[in-house]
């Protein structure tokens, strides 16, 4: 059988495209996703719970062997230069399967720069329709906001906040930002309610929102899980067929008219480069023959690190939770020269993970928004089951070092705060280290381990220093780290990790830039019938999460290509 359209990943833009290019009863879609796939009403309990960080422990939804490396600076220790694992989705739904739900868009601004960059057609207003397009607001209503799409978007007010949260925002005002209603409809300093993708009972992942019953009941539309594309077959340069990985749940090669590739800012790449479409000199060095020789594919990575600070929340703090987490949201210019204004996230998070021990420790995070440094995807081998070389480089630049030093010195402060330290005990320099990730994954020891250290915190002060100090943290102090620059600057490079917003790997652009991998409408220069439609095709990295981003980028893309057929 012939497909019209065959999509590679079924992740947050895949599943938009399946839907929508399925639309049309003259097309004959079918949308490939290398991890399990799950008919709604048999969607896994950790998937669909709101508290984000049950899936994303899951070892059963991420690529299991993908690792990464910070980078090589010179402020990085050997320790931190070692690869580290890293989550990405391997699930139908990809990434909105697993992530935090934050919906949100970005700046405008953001978009008009994707435009000017050479992505035409992509700047604020065109891409509003899509945003408005997938979602469906439970809160306003308006010329800004869509109320009829798969996605729900949804605000907790701050009468519903708990003490801990309600304590930074105060902290925040004293420091001169306001509160902001809407996220999404006003890109300006302040602080807010995250709007997140749940209907309040549930997440709603893109697999949820757009492949309902009624959408895979659709004759046209086939959805094949645990099937892993190995590389994309050509005649001449017409892109004709994709083959699997040996054990796909489907047959070993499947052609189509119209491939469209939606596996990742990380896996694009990687797929493109096994199919002959690369860097040359790479591709000649693992021994695969060169179809396009496209410097590009693969560059350009980029990514939200992040910082935080946590500390040990009083009991009259949880006794007050309403809910299972609690996001608000500051965004702040940081006024470091050669930066763009609002380029700062910095979060207030009332539960650190899902179990005991996480819930007694509430945490401030900041993100940098608009980074400078940028990393890159390789090949490390010609064999479609190994994973890619990943370096993202994290604060390379001096510009993305400075303002991250500065923002664990501002979440210091706010943590000592008064009016916060009432709630939140004894603040200490924390991080996604691998031991928080083992003790992260749900297992009966695990379950039993974290029910004890809380059950030692909540025993009285002297033992929830000693815990703290000795247990729980890891390397220098808050006060040694705010004493010594060098220090701080080698704590912020070694300990920076993820917000898992990896973009920017196949850009979007101009056919004279060598940089560029895809013209606008996402086809692939000097192919035929090849297409990208994912994060990886973003110029540059949206001043936000990337869940709702890519979602657009689904839409568009299948809107363009019902337009060209």
């Amino acid at each position: 059988m012939q497909y019209t359209h065959l999509i590679v990943g079924g992740g947050s833009a895949g599943c938009a495209l399946a839907a929508r290019l399925s639309e049309d009863a003259g097309n004959n879609v079918c949308l490939l996703e290398a991890g399990p796939d799950f008919a709604p009403d048999r969607t896994p309990a950790d998937i669909l719970d709101t508290y984000a960080g049950m899936a994303l422990s899951n070892p059963a939804y991420v690529w299991s062997g993908l690792k990464i490396r910070r980078g090589d600076g010179p402020y990085l220790t050997q320790a931190a230069r070692q690869p580290i694992n890293f989550e990405q989705g391997r699930v139908i739904g990809g990434g909105s399967s697993i992530n935090g739900q934050v919906a949100l868009r970005g700046a405008e601004d953001d978009f008009d720069r994707w435009d000017a960059a050479g992505a035409t057609g992509w700047d604020w207003h065109a891409v509003l329709p899509y945003f408005r397009r997938l979602e469906s607001d439970r809160d306003f209503v308006d010329q800004w906001h869509g109320n009829e799409g798969p996605i729900p978007v949804r605000r907790f007010p701050r009468e519903q906040w708990d003490d801990y949260t309600l304590s930074v925002g105060r902290a925040w005002e004293s420091q001169g930002y306001r509160y902001l209603p809407d996220m999404n409809g006003e890109f300006a300093e302040g602080y807010a309610s995250l709007p997140l993708s749940n209907d309040g009972e549930r997440r709603i992942s893109a697999a949820l929102g757009y492949l309902t019953r009624e959408v895979r009941a659709r004759r046209n539309l086939t959805v094949m899980g645990d099937a892993q594309a190995a590389r994309i077959r050509f005649e001449g340069r017409r892109a004709v067929a994709v083959e699997l990985l040996p054990g796909a749940s489907g047959p070993g090669r499947l052609e189509a008219r119209t491939i469209i590739v939606a596996s990742g800012a990380l896996h694009t790449p990687q797929l493109l480069m096994l199919s002959g479409i690369g860097p040359a000199e790479q591709l000649a060095r693992f021994g695969i023959d060169v179809l396009v020789d496209r410097q590009g594919v693969g560059r350009n990575l980029q990514d939200h690190p992040s910082i935080s600070i946590s500390g040990y929340l009083r009991a009259s703090v949880r006794k007050k939770h309403m809910f299972r987490r609690n996001y608000s949201y500051l965004r702040y210019s940081s006024g470091f020269p050669g930066c763009d204004d609002i380029d700062m996230v910095m979060m207030s998070v009332c539960r650190s993970a899902w179990h005991a021990l996480g819930g007694r420790i509430g945490t401030l995070s900041t993100l940098l928004g608009k980074p400078h440094s940028r990393g890159w995807v390789g090949l490390a081998s010609p064999d479609p089951s190994t994973e890619p070389e990943v370096c993202f480089n994290w604060l390379d630049d001096d510009r993305d070092r400075l303002r991250m030093m500065d923002a664990f010195r501002r979440m210091a402060v706010i943590a000592r705060l008064p009016v916060v330290a009432k709630f939140l005990e004894h603040p200490f320099p924390s991080s996604y280290s691998e031991r928080v990730r083992q003790i992260g994954r749900k297992t009966p020891v695990n379950i039993v381990l974290t029910g004890i250290a809380a059950a030692l915190m909540d025993s009285g002060r002297p033992i929830r220093d000693l815990m703290i100090e000795h247990v729980i943290r890891d390397g220098p102090s808050l006060d040694v780290l705010l004493g010594d620059d060098g220090k701080l600057a080698t704590h912020v490079v070694s300990e920076a990790t993820s917000a898992w917003h990896p973009c920017g790997t196949c850009k979007m652009g101009r056919a004279d830039d060598p940089m560029s991998v895809t013209d606008p409408h996402g086809k692939v220069f000097g192919t035929e019938n090849l297409y990208v439609a994912d994060a990886s095709i973003m110029p540059e990295i949206p001043r936000t999460n990337l869940n709702l981003p890519s979602i657009m980028i689904g839409e568009r893309v299948a809107d363009l290509l019902r337009q060209a057929a």
